[in-house]
């Protein structure tokens, strides 16, 4: 029940995140016409920006206080934010509407749900993980198709109206179906404090060799979700609206079965070396990870201070590769050189942790 419910929530809100090239794609072209890819590409990693900032609070918090709480403050932010996509007209206007609502919105959902599974799954643990953040993926396939369609025949105002009321449904549905195992503690009991910067994190070194292969993966991970339909345009200059989105659409499908399937492996393989080359993977296994590492019991804390190390990555990943898009007249061999040896480096960076707990080439630790 946790890990289909996670898989509801994280397929209608982040899903929406992974089809953002699209969204990026009109708006260059329509709503926000003349705005640089730079600009529209921050105006993308936004959302991810704060929700990496943000998540390890709400992360302490949802493990003192419990999680639906936080869920369903989150979904009230999604839906708004999706509303207020539809009646947006100006640059700064999305910046709240996409930006600020729908990264508040990430930040109170994301690290709960990620770590959810954790309670519930020991055996098969990452494969539950991997299955709830394939949803993200999923979610991208099919949105940025019917997103590319339903843009282009019913304009920004009645796309998003249309997704706001099929989000809100989901999500409620998902928030009466979620259960927590570790309830929070009753009033009046004694509770135990937050510990907002714990120690045995910070002083250890393979908790900075996971957090730094995390922050190179993902500054490398996001570009080519955003610019995709760019780049498709740019290579077949004749190819229709819809079909643009395709690529799109295959990625986040290629990466939905990679996820479920590599956390599949991941439980039996070892976590780290798989983490770190299948970079596609890394949000999926990181709770997965922590859980191995430090047990799940301040998982959703832990989930959230990982997420610090996507803050690079988020907020300056994609407008690094737009400006040097923008500076090299689309060299977009040198964009995929520079984004391809980020996530190598992280998945060097990783073998530190992974010889550290584990010196077998093959094994779980």
């Amino acid at each position: 029940m946790a890990c289909c419910t996670g898989l509801l929530y994280i397929l209608c809100r982040n899903g929406r995140l992974g089809a953002w090239g699209v969204f990026q794609d009109y708006y260059s072209e329509h709503t926000l016409a003349g705005t640089s890819e730079t600009v529209l590409s921050l105006l993308g990693s936004m959302p991810g920006l704060i929700m990496t900032i943000f998540s390890v609070v709400t992360g302490k918090l949802g493990d003192r206080y419990g999680y639906k709480p936080f869920l369903a403050v989150g979904a009230v932010f999604w839906v708004a934010s999706m509303v207020g996509t539809a009646f947006s007209t100006k640059l700064w206007h999305f910046f709240i509407t996409q930006g600020i609502l729908q990264g508040t919105a990430c930040a109170l959902v994301f690290p709960l749900i990620v770590a959810l599974p954790g309670q519930w799954f020991l055996k098969r643990r990452a494969f539950a993980i991997g299955i709830i953040v394939a949803g993200s993926s999923l979610g991208g396939a099919i949105g940025s198709l019917i997103l590319r369609a339903m843009l282009s025949a019913l304009g920004l105002r009645r796309a998003m109206a249309i997704y706001a009321c099929i989000d809100a449904t989901m999500l409620s549905i998902a928030f009466l179906l979620i259960k927590e195992r570790h309830l929070p503690s009753l009033p009046g009991s004694v509770s135990k404090k937050i510990v907002w910067f714990d120690r045995t994190f910070l002083v250890d070194p393979v908790f900075w060799s996971l957090g730094i292969c995390l922050l190179l993966c993902i500054f490398g991970y996001l570009p080519p979700i955003f610019y995709l339909a760019t780049f498709t345009k740019a290579k077949v200059p004749n190819v229709t609206q819809l079909n643009s989105a395709l690529p799109v659409t295959i990625l986040n499908l290629s990466a939905a079965v990679g996820r479920t399937i590599i956390g599949f492996i991941a439980d039996r393989m070892g976590f780290a070396v798989l983490y770190g080359f299948f970079c596609g993977c890394a949000i999926s296994l990181s709770p997965a990870v922590a859980a191995r590492l430090y047990g799940p019991g301040r998982l959703a804390g832990l989930s959230g201070l990982l997420l610090l190390f996507n803050i690079p990555g988020n907020g300056a990943g994609a407008p690094v590769s737009g400006a040097v898009l923008r500076a090299t007249n689309n060299n977009w061999t040198l964009v995929a050189i520079l984004n391809g040896g980020c996530q190598v480096a992280g998945a060097i960076c990783l073998l530190y942790a992974r010889f550290k707990r584990a010196p077998k080439i093959l094994a779980v630790y």
